[in-house]
C-alpha cells in the first residue's frame, strides 16, 4: 500500500523529523484520495515507526563505526608481550 510512496514519506520525515503519522496520512490523502482514508492511519503509524527505528539504528551504527578504531586494540596481545 505504501511502497509507491515510501521515498516521498521518508523525504518528509527527513525534512521534518517530528512529523506525526497522522500528518503523513493527511499528506498522502492529498496526493491520492482514492487510495488513502482515515482507516489507513494504523498502517501509516506502523510504517513510520519502523522507518524511524531504521534511522536510529543507522545513526547509532554510523556513530559506532566512526569511533570503533578507538575501541579496537592497535596490536594483538602477542605483539604487546614481545
Amino acid at each position: 500500500m505504501l511502497e509507491p510512496y515510501e521515498a516521498q514519506i521518508r523525504a518528509w520525515l527527513e525534512a521534518e523529523p517530528t512529523l506525526s503519522a497522522a500528518l503523513v496520512l493527511q499528506r498522502l490523502m492529498n496526493v491520492d484520495q482514492t487510495r488513502f482514508t482515515n482507516k489507513s492511519l494504523r498502517t501509516v503509524q506502523i510504517a513510520v515507526k519502523a522507518w524511524r527505528k531504521e534511522t536510529v539504528v543507522e545513526i547509532i551504527i554510523g556513530d559506532w563505526m566512526a569511533i570503533s578504531p578507538l575501541l579496537q586494540p592497535a596490536t594483538s596481545l602477542g605483539n604487546i608481550l614481545r
